[in-house]
């Protein structure tokens, strides 16, 4: 295609995003009505257009395939109409509760945007929500970009859904980054499919359909990748190097301590993969006391809030259930933390949310968030084991260091969290961009290796999903007679171990029957 015809093209397709706005942003006003129509109308218009621009612009950097049109088209869809859904339905089929009344899922959400509302209405600056007198965003970041969005795209009214909108774009656009980060490094098919399970993750969805923050550290942390990516490669480094600055800057205005740890796990990860290529001894010594020293001050910084959090957030999973308290007493004290800590890692418990009562729109939701994560979380198993199998290469480091991360973070969130349904999940979603490329490496190594294990992770995982379901069930609807706690907890582990010693013998009288033949 020459010169005119792209132009042409390009013309075309900014001329359906400026219509698509302009739509939208009707719809969107009439279903939110807030202040004037026009001011609403015109600011959701513009914000839709300049996000659809950039989104295309993104599209076509990171190689214009048709396919990753499509993720990026339905990442954006499913949030913008999940983010005014909710909006729009909470305060009708909520809980009487001032967030949900106000059209927010998350309470820490509805304090910051809150918070951000009254800074925009007000006289001050918006650097002013970095100072620490204001308690809606302890790090400041995004109460200034609310601020920034509400004092001159709405000054009439609060249309949080603008923050929405946002937040959705963000997450567009880190599909079409994160596909640039991983085509250099796997074949196609895996890297469109780890973005199709970060367009359709339903805890992604949900974080991308709210006003939080980590949509935004999950876009600046898929730069962060890019931007590692790119260096390892010798592509562009420079370029690389500069964006590495400016995602980590951005993070650290966002949240100075998931900063700190995002940045050191992605250093981590170009120094383990890269070192052995480096042959001076002092070199690779000098890197790893540097990168010690670093984990040591990074520690440092963050260890009076990580023991105060984990503390804290135990005794609020035990204080918030009368159930983990009697079960809890039942254990001796050395074991509170690991049990809490196990429960985290389940959370979101798929068989409490399909048994425990709930309006419909919390029902749903909590099923979506549940099934999402019991899907994925045996593809990150299989992959935690099953990489280990790959024959030694560069390629086989920066794998196995990518699952390995992505678990580290999955356990700092589980102990992080203490449990909590909703802390828990999010904190974990912030690897998403990891956890997606693992789960999308397992599903294409199984398929070409047609192994087992697989699928007798998942028979473990059913196991565990029929026990607990009826168990939840009968805790709430006295359907069936329930076994004892502790009991069920050895019939599963009973069970599973079956289902692990199972497959090792038959995969040992395989090969010796392989072994006989030839």
């Amino acid at each position: 295609m020459n010169q005119p015809e792209n132009t042409t093209a390009s013309t075309a397709h900014f001329g359906l995003i400026a219509a698509i706005s302009l739509g939208l942003g009707a719809l969107i006003q009439w279903i939110l009505p807030a202040g004037n129509f026009w001011i609403g109308f015109s600011s959701f218009t513009l914000v839709l257009f300049l996000m659809g621009a950039i989104l295309y612009l993104a599209w076509q950097w990171a190689g214009g395939e048709k396919m990753l049109a499509w993720i990026i088209f339905i990442t954006l869809f499913l949030r913008l109409v999940y983010g005014v859904f909710l909006a729009w339905g909470l305060p009708r089929f909520g809980y009487p509760e001032p967030p949900q009344q106000a059209g927010f899922v998350f309470e820490d959400a509805y304090r910051r945007d809150r918070a951000s509302y009254a800074l925009s209405q007000s006289d001050e600056p918006v650097s002013a929500a970095f100072r620490n007198e204001f308690a809606g965003d302890q790090y400041g970041g995004l109460m200034a970009l609310s601020a920034t969005v509400y004092r001159y795209l709405s000054p009439d009214a609060h249309r949080p859904i603008l923050i929405t909108l946002l937040s959705a774009g963000a997450m567009a656009l880190s599909v079409a980054i994160l596909y640039a980060g991983l085509r250099g490094q796997f074949d196609k098919k895996i890297a469109l499919m780890a973005c199709w399970i970060f367009a359709l993750y339903p805890e992604g969805i949900l974080l991308g359909s709210s006003q939080m923050r980590e949509p935004f550290l999950i876009l600046f942390f898929t730069l962060l990748i890019w931007s590692a990516t790119r260096w390892m490669d010798r592509d562009k480094p420079e370029l690389g190097g500069l964006m590495f600055v400016i995602g980590s800057f951005t993070l650290v205005l966002l949240s100075s301590r998931v900063a700190l740890l995002i940045i050191g796990m992605v250093i981590l990860w170009v120094w383990i993969i890269e070192s052995p290529k480096i042959k001076q001894r002092w070199i690779k010594y000098a890197g790893w006391i540097i990168i010690g020293l670093g984990m040591v001050g990074a520690y440092w910084i963050i260890r009076d809030l990580v023991i105060d959090a984990l503390h804290w957030d135990t005794l609020q999973t035990v204080a918030r259930s009368g159930r983990i308290q009697f079960q809890l007493s039942a254990l001796p004290e050395w074991l509170h933390f690991p049990f809490v800590f196990t429960y985290g890692l389940l959370q979101p418990v798929l068989p409490a949310a399909i048994a425990a009562p709930a309006p419909a729109i919390w029902w749903s939701l909590a099923i979506f968030r549940g099934l999402g994560w019991y899907i994925l979380l045996p593809f990150l198993a299989y992959a935690l084991f099953r990489s280990w199998r790959l024959e030694p290469s560069n390629r086989k480091r920066w794998l196995v260091v990518l699952i390995l991360l992505a678990w580290i973070w999955v356990f700092i969130s589980s102990a992080r969290a203490g449990g909590d349904q909703w802390d828990n999940p999010r904190y974990r979603t912030i690897f998403l961009p990891f956890m997606v490329t693992a789960a999308s490496w397992a599903f294409h190594y199984w398929r070409q290796q047609k192994d087992r294990w697989l699928g007798r992770a998942l028979v473990i995982e059913v196991i565990f999903l029929v026990f607990f379901t009826q168990w939840y069930l009968s805790r709430y609807f006295h359907f069936f007679p329930r076994l004892n706690f502790f009991v069920m907890i050895l019939v599963i582990f009973a069970l599973s171990l079956g289902v692990i010693v199972g497959g090792i013998i038959r995969d040992r009288r395989k090969a010796i029957n392989v072994l006989t033949q030839d």
